[in-house]
């Protein structure tokens, strides 16, 4: 498919129209944001009429930046929700790449995005001998399930170390823009959460790589990691990256990262730069670690993260389309690979105090997935 057939004009001449997609917040949501007149119970096959098929991508086209917000075909702001696979070498189970199961989370979460999460230079991850072409494989499935399902999709070269590894990531962006690029659905994320590297490094590497997906892919979003762990997108926005499109990454968990955090995205704002928050929990920095004896949840600092989200129409993507101990898994043990997910097959526990082994309860499931539907 050429850029020509897949790309709408953008209104550029029009108004900049705000528009949050889904409902705006209910006020009266509890302090796990479960909405006091919205979905309630088990959604799924068998307990709600069959959902009216969606499609965020046909509805909202390609997506460009506007001063400090994200934009679609016909220049409203959009702010993307969805989830992140786990690391793709360490998933419990293949969710993510699974077809039904993000079709089911699509009608009946809302979900308009998916991340994969592609482990790079860890035990079974895409530099390593015995991981590179299932990780190439996996990633490429879920990207091609995201274009059929009309979700977009982040690509995530996930390390701490990619200033290492810029050769390499350059080539796989490249190969992903190729096969990928022309259609509207895919955004890059070439450098997850750097870590114990300045911005000066870091912004190098985005040069070499971005330079490398604009060779063949001219104007699909790529999404730009800060330092500590994503963090400091005031750092970064005070000494920018120069090109079309550039996004940058803000992570938050929120038991850990509260009010000061949200002031370093206002700052970056106010400079002009869009902010996307590609992995976020509402759990400590760890993602809520049994073994750490950190599972616990915060609602009430997630329901503020959220609602600074929506005023500011900033996207995101929720740790993790996984089951496990962890509290920042969104599924239990009972949930199927393949779907439909109910919601007592979310994690959920409104006391914020998981149970140990991966059962019913534990975690921030059924909070983000009711961020999602509203």
């Amino acid at each position: 498919m050429s850029k020509a057939t897949r790309r709408a004009p953008l209104l550029g001449a029009l108004p900049l129209l705000v528009l949050m997609v889904g409902c705006a917040k209910d006020p009266a949501a509890d302090i796990l944001g479960n909405p006091t007149g919205g979905v309630s119970g088990n959604p799924g096959p068998g307990d709600l009429p069959p959902a009216e098929p969606r499609n965020p991508v046909a509805d909202h086209g390609p997506l460009q930046v506007v001063g400090a917000q994200i934009v679609d075909q016909f220049g409203v702001a959009v702010q993307l929700k969805g989830a992140s696979s786990m690391w793709l070498n360490w998933e419990s189970r293949r969710f993510a790449e699974s077809k039904p199961a993000l079709e089911y989370a699509r009608d009946y979460w809302k979900l308009s995005l998916i991340r994969a999460s592609m482990g790079v230079e860890v035990q079974g991850g895409y530099l390593t001998t015995a991981g590179r072409e299932g990780m190439q494989t996996r990633v490429e499935q879920i990207v091609q399930n995201a274009i059929d399902l009309g979700l977009y999709v982040i690509v995530d070269w996930h390390t701490e170390k990619a200033t290492t590894q810029t050769a390499e990531s350059a080539a796989f962006f490249t190969n992903l823009a190729t096969k990928f690029g022309a259609y509207p659905n895919i955004i890059y994320e070439p450098y997850n959460e750097p870590n114990g590297v300045r911005w000066p490094e870091i912004k190098a590497y985005h040069e070499a790589v971005v330079a490398a997906i604009r060779a063949v892919d001219p104007d699909n979003l790529i999404i730009l990691g800060t330092p500590s762990y994503s963090q400091d997108v005031d750092i970064a926005t005070a000494d920018p990256v120069v090109g079309v499109n550039l996004v940058y990454t803000l992570h938050f968990y929120s038991c850990t990262h509260k009010g000061s955090l949200r002031d370093k995205a206002r700052l970056a704002m106010g400079r002009g730069f869009p902010v996307f928050i590609t992995e976020f929990g509402a759990t400590p920095a760890d993602g809520g670690v049994v073994a750490n004896n950190m599972d616990i949840i915060c609602g009430a600092e997630a329901n503020s993260w959220f609602d600074f989200m929506a005023t500011n129409k900033i996207s995101g993507a929720a740790w993790k389309l996984d089951q496990c101990t962890d509290s920042s898994c969104i599924l239990a043990s009972t949930a199927p690979a393949n779907g439909p997910w109910t919601d007592d097959q979310l994690s959920n526990d409104s006391m914020g105090t998981p149970v140990v082994g991966g059962v019913q309860g534990g975690g921030h499931g059924q909070l983000i997935v009711n961020w999602i539907r509203q």
